[in-house]
């Protein structure tokens, strides 16, 4: 009875966290002769050697073994006079019940035991509403994705082979991951080797399931084997193409400790490890069908060396020889060019088991990728100045488990108890995602990104006649009088740091400017010498410059990367749960805690040159007018000449000045003319500048949060009112911006049943979303303004409509000076200066002459840009969601099943939702644009399902489901009319759709060679918006934001896909060919995965623009109606073919060794997945024949090589599918 107490005390306390991935298996034991259940029957279930955990039968024969891991299991029976039954390979499903009924024979052969091979049921009783593959079908298909194996299953679009997938008509960020129940951030990071089951659920999602309103892809790898066992893999598409992609895999695993048993032999494993990896090589991890278009090597060598000709017009300087290039100069490649990828991923796993009710696991997973990126804009010319990208994932978790109950009970008690299979688990776990993106060269030495060389600039004072004041001794001077400074040489000299690729250009240019005689803009004519910066006309590139595009096309050669930027975002989380069996209903409830920290810095380093010299020597560019220098003669004759020093003013020097002076051993008050492009780049540091001058008036260098601006890690958590008001000791404001820190908690209560075999899941989920941030209180102002109800002279003057309620904002027609009143807000609704409602707030604008002028408290502060934290933003609310859950399922047969479900779902809000202090420093000065949304709350869906199962005989079984989905509060961009003190456009929970469709599954058995499973769906996703900022171009134009339906992009309405696996057994059950005695195919087969889809929808454009050039603002007309057009349809085989071998090493000691080709785009189907607009086609965008465009083109520098490589730039390979591809492997475990 105590213990019973306790069970309840434990369950109490500890369920109320939040679930673990396990799952459960019931059944019933009984006489195979007379069908009578057999009460305290012996059910254990064993894995790798071990006994993991066991119960006995009830006085109905019935069972319950939970909780337990996902994974293929051994079921073992016993009874006293009956001969122990042993099921093989159970596959037990993650929150899943797997049912496994037992018969038992009495008094036969009692010594033995008889070994049953478990057959996968035709109809999952509770996964109706998606699918799980286990580790061996997951090898057997020709992929490696996770995505594209969850892919197989009906109601899920992927674009192409590795593609993010769409979960019944919702968005990409709809669906959520999970490895061994912890919510993925970042890479997922298991290697294939490493993986036991993934489950797909894309309907009917249990309680413990939350953020997500897609679905669920859910990963469970692989845990310890009593008995030691490792392998090795090897894959490599060297020998087929010029990807070269190569892998090697390994796995092991064993026991570490051992208990004893009483005989003295070694028993079941206390201490066991798992551990996989994958290390990966590929040269080209996305390649096209039509293969990639560039320069020919000795090309780009000449045009590296002679970067420019002479213009026709001599006057008109030079002309890039990149635009005189012809057909003969360029070549297709198979595989893009330096983009090699490298990843090297972990997975491992500790597992303890001190006693058979207590379990203890650590694990965790190790990701690490260098990448170098593709950038169709450097591919053709540059492909070697390629960003190169990092990212390190690590996760960590321990998990605890702890049984209750009926294992120390006697049999007549835990047969009678109320409360049966009561454990609790705890679960802690812990993801940092870090990244880095870069110059391959430069990394983060900022100020040797377009550092072309050493430029000397040689000045002289301007004089001009006329008079000078000596403002002490009242002396007049006439004469020539110092006006200022001029330029008289600029030269260029490459050093050590010199970025070669850009000083290409300057050093030819220089040379042909001697060559050619041409003529500085100051100075003597036709010299051939630079005077001024200005003479390099854009083609001399100076530090920081890039070299022009080839007709806005592609970037020339030399073309780098300008960038430098590192991410780290963590996330940490508490869960546990807790669950008891109370008759035949399975109680669970729990709670959820996970903290985000997301920190992000980076910067365009090769604009600080350009800031440097607008920072640099402007505090001295005046002359000293108060204190003229005559010139005199030794003699002390005045030489009819005055001249002037530089004069200092002190307000006017810039931060980064004072200290570049410091670091130059100049006085910080000194009036030496600096020339910063003659300093080496090693003398610089980000450090010189203020936190202000790098934001740039709102041009910023540098983004940033949760890294100070110079890219430190912040050690302190700043607030909002930090950012706008601390400054350092010299006066600086610091704009420290603190990390995002999202809080979610959840918790659920759930009752899943079963009756025979009629399940119940009846469950309630309670989310909690906190951005733990700041909001604006009024989107609508950034300064406080007056409503209605407060007193000022002003207001209690004026007559107020009788419609205006007190806390309507008041609007007037100056709002540092207002004389009157000319509209109101409540909220999203105006009103003009009558009361009478209107639905355009630049009425409101009009009426103050041209802009929104709300009556402002404090209109001084305002016009200088002061933003007052505490009385402008306000707390973030937090939304609290309550999501009832229902599904159930029951059969209307012994052979047919009927299912249904009702969810309501949400998700916090994935993108655009962190509060960006600088969009409010600057947001007078960007009108229009684009800001995050501190305050977006969580999308939802309302998701409904019907359906029929059925077995159409012993061996297959048929499928039919409905599905309807409700998509609400999704996120789209808005334009905010009438703010101030600017529009902006953000963005809002205002997008929402529909769902509906059916699909159709069905599924053969190994049926002689073949086994198969084939799907079909037809779906109607329509909604307001298919991303988050699918609205953007129509809300700039000014227009309203969509209310009104449209198919959606990933609207694919009919999909098909099958999985066909055909395989040869060996001794008896082989029935192949026989060559010279030979199973010449014994455990061979081969599995092909066939898809096809309907194309998705885009829209039709009647209006010819110039789509392969960058740059171009041509703006397209609608043809017909938005998404009124489809692509084509898709089709798709991909195939692995298979042979075993096994080696008898002895007796007791065999190896298995596995030999494969895989072949994914079996027939090198050139699938098109994008089009151009205006033409339907994926190679022309149809500028190249337009009448409109030839005088345009013909004003080309060479119209002829201009035609050639535009259509080299419109036939874009990402508008094509995969192309295919080819690897062999060979796996040997031992």
């Amino acid at each position: 009875m105590l213990r019973k107490i306790y069970s309840i005390v434990a369950l109490v306390c500890f369920s109320t966290f939040a679930f673990a991935q396990t799952g459960t298996l019931k059944g019933v034991i009984s006489d195979l002769m007379t069908g009578e259940p057999i009460p305290f029957a012996n059910v254990v279930i064993e894995k790798g050697g071990n006994q993991l955990a066991g119960t006995t039968t009830d006085f109905d024969g019935k069972y319950t073994i939970k909780p337990i891991e996902p994974g293929n299991y051994n079921v073992k029976a016993t009874f006293v006079g009956y001969q122990t039954v042993e099921i093989t390979g159970v596959i037990v499903s993650a929150n899943k019940i797997t049912f496994q009924d037992v018969k038992l024979q009495e008094g036969v052969a009692l010594g033995e035991i008889k070994i049953i091979e478990y057959k996968k049921p035709l109809l999952d009783q509770d996964n109706l509403s998606g699918e799980t593959k286990t580790a061996e079908e997951i090898v057997a298909l020709p992929t490696r994705s996770v995505a594209s194996v969850a892919s197989t299953t009906a109601g899920i679009y992927q674009k192409d082979e590795g593609d993010a997938v769409n979960m019944r008509g919702s968005r990409e960020n709809a669906t959520s991951y999970y490895v061994d129940g912890i919510k993925v951030r970042g890479a997922i990071g298991v290697p294939t080797s490493g993986i036991e089951q993934i489950t797909v659920v894309t309907g009917g999602l249990p309680a413990q399931y939350g953020d997500a309103t897609g679905g669920i892809i859910s990963v469970t790898t692989k845990g310890p084997s009593n008995k030691f066992f490792g392998g090795i893999e090897l894959e490599s598409s060297s020998l087929f193409d010029k990807y070269n992609y190569n892998l090697v895999g390994f796995g092991l695993s064993g026991p570490i400790l051992k208990k004893r048993n009483a005989d003295g032999t070694k028993g079941s494993s206390i201490i066991g490890y798992f551990l996989s990896g994958e290390y990966r090589d590929v040269d080209d991890t996305d390649p096209s069908a039509i293969g990639r278009w560039k320069v020919k090597d000795n090309v780009l060598s000449d045009l590296q060396a002679n970067p420019f000709r002479i213009a026709p017009n001599a006057s008109a300087g030079f002309l890039s020889n990149s635009d005189f290039l012809t057909e003969d100069d360029f070549e297709n490649v198979q595989a893009k060019l330096n983009t090699n990828e490298k990843r090297f991923n972990i997975s491992g796993k500790l597992d303890f088991k001190p006693t058979s009710s207590t379990f203890l696991s650590l694990g965790g997973t190790f990701y690490s990728r260098t990448s170098r990126d593709f950038s169709g804009w450097r591919s053709m010319f540059s492909s070697a100045n390629n960003r190169e990208s990092s990212q390190t994932t690590y996760r960590l978790f321990g998990k605890l488990t702890q049984k209750f109950g009926s294992q120390e009970e006697s049999e007549d008690e835990s047969s009678s108890a109320t409360i049966k299979n009561a454990f609790f688990t705890i679960q802690g776990d812990y993801t940092n995602n870090r990244y880095t993106f870069v110059d391959a060269d430069h990394q983060f030495d900022l100020f040797k990104y377009g550092y072309v060389g050493e430029f000397n600039t040689f000045k002289q004072n301007i004089y001009q006649g006329g008079t000078a004041v000596d403002s002490t001794t009242g002396i007049i001077y006439t004469g020539q009088i110092h006006r200022g400074w001029g330029d008289t040489l600029y030269t260029f000299d490459e050093n050590q740091y010199s970025n070669t690729d850009l000083s290409n250009y300057t050093r030819a240019y220089y040379q042909m400017f001697k060559d050619y005689g041409l003529s500085s803009f100051v100075g003597a004519s036709n010299d051939g010498i630079i005077r001024t910066a200005a003479d390099l006309r854009g083609q001399g590139l100076r530090n920081g410059d890039l070299p022009a595009s080839v007709y806005s096309l592609y970037g020339n050669h030399g073309t780098m990367y300008n960038g430098s930027a590192k991410q780290e975002n963590t996330q940490t989380t508490f869960k546990a749960s807790g669950s008891a069996d109370i008759k035949d209903h399975e109680f669970s409830f729990g709670f959820e805690f996970e903290q985000r920290d997301d920190s992000y810095w980076g910067m365009g380093p090769m604009g600080m040159w350009g800031l440097m010299r607008q920072l640099t020597n402007k505090h001295i560019l005046q002359r000293d007018l108060s204190n003229p220098l005559p010139v005199f003669d030794d003699n002390g004759v005045y030489q009819d000449t005055v001249n002037y020093d530089r004069l200092y003013v002190a307000e006017e020097q810039s931060t980064f000045d004072r200290n570049l002076r410091q670091e130059l051993g100049f006085g910080v008050n000194s009036t030496d003319f600096i020339d910063i492009d003659a300093l080496s780049p090693e003398l610089f540091s980000i450090n010189m500048f203020s936190p202000d001058e790098l934001l740039n008036s709102g041009s910023s260098l540098v983004y940033y949060y949760g890294y100070d601006i110079y890219g430190n890690k912040l050690t302190s958590n700043p607030t909002l009112k930090d950012f706008f008001e601390k400054q350092d000791s010299q006066g600086n404001y610091s704009r420290e911006i603190a990390s995002f820190q999202p809080i979610y908690t959840a918790g659920y209560i759930q009752d899943k049943f079963a009756i025979d075999d009629l399940i119940f899941n009846i469950g309630l989920r309670v989310d909690r979303y906190d951005a733990n941030q700041k909001v604006l209180g009024d989107k609508y102002l950034l300064h406080q303004a007056y409503t209605v109800g407060e007193s000022t002279d002003f207001l209690n003057s004026a007559d107020i409509p009788s419609t205006i309620g007190n806390g309507y904002v008041v609007y007037v027609d100056d709002a540092a000076n207002p004389s009157s009143i000319v509209g109101y807000r409540d909220n999203e609704t105006w009103y003009n200066a009558d009361g009478l409602q209107i639905s355009d707030p630049l009425l409101v604008a009009e009426a103050a002459g041209g802009q929104i002028q709300p009556y402002l408290v404090d209109p001084e502060a305002a016009s200088a840009g002061e933003v007052k934290v505490d009385q402008v933003f306000e707390d973030y609310t937090p939304e609290t969601i309550f999501m009832p859950r229902i599904a159930f399922s029951f059969p209307i047969s012994d052979e047919a099943q009927f299912f249904a479900h009702y969810d309501v779902l949400t998700q916090r809000p994935p993108q655009s939702n962190r509060l960006e202090p600088v969009d409010y420093l600057f947001m007078a000065d960007r009108v229009g644009a684009l800001l995050n949304n501190p305050d977006l709350k969580s999308e939802k869906t309302v998701d409904y399902e019907l359906g029929f199962a059925k077995t159409l005989s012993l061996r297959s079984a048929l499928k039919i489901s409905a599905f309807y989905k409700e998509l609400r509060d999704m996120i789209q961009v808005v334009n905010v009319l009438g703010a101030y003190p600017a529009q902006y456009l953000t963005y809002g929970n205002i997008d929402f759709g529909t769902v509906k469709g059916m699909s159709v599954n069905f599924d053969l058995r190994r049926t002689g060679n073949v086994s198969m499973t084939a799907n079909y769906t037809l779906q109607f996703a329509d909604g307001t918006g298919s991303s988050a900022s699918s609205g953007q171009s129509l809300v700039n134009t000014g227009q309203p934001n969509l209310r009104s339906t449209i198919p959606l992009a990933f609207d694919q309405r009919h999909a098909l896909s099958a999985s066909v696996d055909y395989r040869y057994g060996s001794g008896k059950d082989y029935n192949g060919p026989v060559i010279f005695g030979k199973n010449i195919f014994a455990n061979a087969g081969a599995n092909m995965v066939l898809s096809a889809g309907s194309g998705t929808p885009y829209s039709k454009q009647s209006n010819i623009t110039q789509e392969a050039a960058s740059g171009i603002n041509d703006r397209s007309t609608l043809e017909g109606s938005l998404n009124g057009s489809r692509l084509p349809w898709q089709f798709r085989v991909s195939a692995k073919f298979n042979k075993e071998f096994e080696i008898k090493w002895s007796d007791k000691k065999r190896s298995n060794v596995n030999l494969y080709v895989q072949i994914q785009n079996l027939l090198d189907a050139k699938n098109i997945i994008s089009v151009y607009r205006a033409t339907g086609n994926p190679e022309d965008d149809g500028y190249l024949t337009s009448s409109a465009a030839q005088n345009a083109i013909d004003a080309q520098n060479s119209p002829d090589s201009f035609r050639y490589l535009y259509s080299l730039a419109v036939n874009n390979p990402n508008n094509y599918s995969l192309p295919r591809m080819i690897r062999a492997g060979l796996s040997f475990e031992f």
